[in-house]
């Protein structure tokens, strides 16, 4: 297997506090999407992560069973958290959080490119806490 070296985090990027942004989206579906016109994926094919080359689609709780609480992150801070997939997605310059009606709950800041995005959840079926860790390349 192939290593791959990534750049340090981004001067913007904050460690992990353990408060992370309270989201209901309409559906248990949240998207990470890298630029505005992105290509969702067509199906999750039993997985709880998915992606395309900009964008990548997180099953998470029904919000009638409880909020989801997602954040962006340097590192994964906290040792409870589950690694649920890592993927590369490509960049306009601006990495966003949003739910299936494209509103948009939190966002990052970097330099267009590729990306190194990592999912954490407290699940790996169905997560009501997500911790996106990005490095940039």
């Amino acid at each position: 297997m192939r290593t791959r070296a990534f750049a340090q985090p981004a001067a913007w990027m904050r460690q992990y506090s353990g408060v992370a942004p309270m989201i209901e989206p309409p559906n248990s579906v949240l998207l990470v999407v890298g630029r505005e016109e992105f290509t969702p994926p067509a199906t999750f094919g039993g997985r709880s992560c998915v992606a395309t080359n900009d964008c990548v689609a997180i099953g998470v709780m029904s919000v009638d069973d409880a909020p989801t609480f997602a954040s962006f992150a340097a590192a994964a801070a906290r040792a409870d958290l589950i690694r649920l997939a890592e993927f590369t997605i490509e960049t306009e310059g601006t990495v966003s959080i949003r739910d299936v009606y494209n509103r948009e709950y939190e966002a990052i800041g970097l330099d267009p490119g590729s990306v190194l995005l990592t999912v954490w959840g407290d699940d790996e079926i169905e997560p009501c806490e997500i911790l996106l860790e990005v490095r940039q390349y």
